[in-house]
């Protein structure tokens, strides 16, 4: 009994040991899944506005749903560029009303099939992810305007994964 007791104490310790050295010096694979659900839902989100509604926005002094789904699709290369040059992009989104529907949501699945590469490439660092944080939650940020953009037209919005 003694010895069962050890040997799971130390199985236990190990177990602790090794998992924290792989979140220490892995990579990123463990956000893989929070990623590719990012990509999927905003996607989904852009697909579910009618082409005829990209122009669509609540107010005079907020985008059009186009505008902000550029700016989704722009943000996600510019923190690309950003991760990769050591914090250093230019921003200069041009005109983020010049895209049709269809091009927004292939330009946007490019992006986060870019970034998503790049990210699982990467090794752990704290900058990164900080840099991460702010990434997904920026995404996030207007993925949920244009969320509420959906439910102001009448249209009930994709389900969350």
């Amino acid at each position: 009994m003694k010895i069962a007791k050890t040997l799971t104490y130390t199985f236990f310790a190990l177990l602790i040991t090794t998992g924290s050295a792989m979140a220490d010096h892995g990579g990123y694979d463990w956000l893989k899944q929070r990623l590719e659900a990012s990509k999927a839902y905003t996607l989904a989100v852009l697909e579910a506005m009618p082409e005829d509604s990209y122009n669509f926005k609540p107010n005079d002094e907020q985008r059009t749903f186009a505008a902000q789904a550029y700016h989704i699709a722009y943000s996600i290369d510019y923190f690309h560029r950003a991760f990769a040059n050591g914090g250093q992009a230019q921003w200069a989104p041009g005109d983020e009303n010049s895209k049709s529907k269809k091009e927004l949501i292939e330009w946007a699945k490019t992006k986060f099939d870019e970034m998503n590469a790049f990210i699982l490439a990467q090794e752990n660092n704290d900058q990164l992810t900080a840099g991460l944080i702010s990434y997904l939650d920026h995404n996030a940020h207007h993925r949920g305007q244009i969320v509420t953009y959906l439910r102001m037209k009448g249209i009930n919005p994709p389900q969350y994964r």
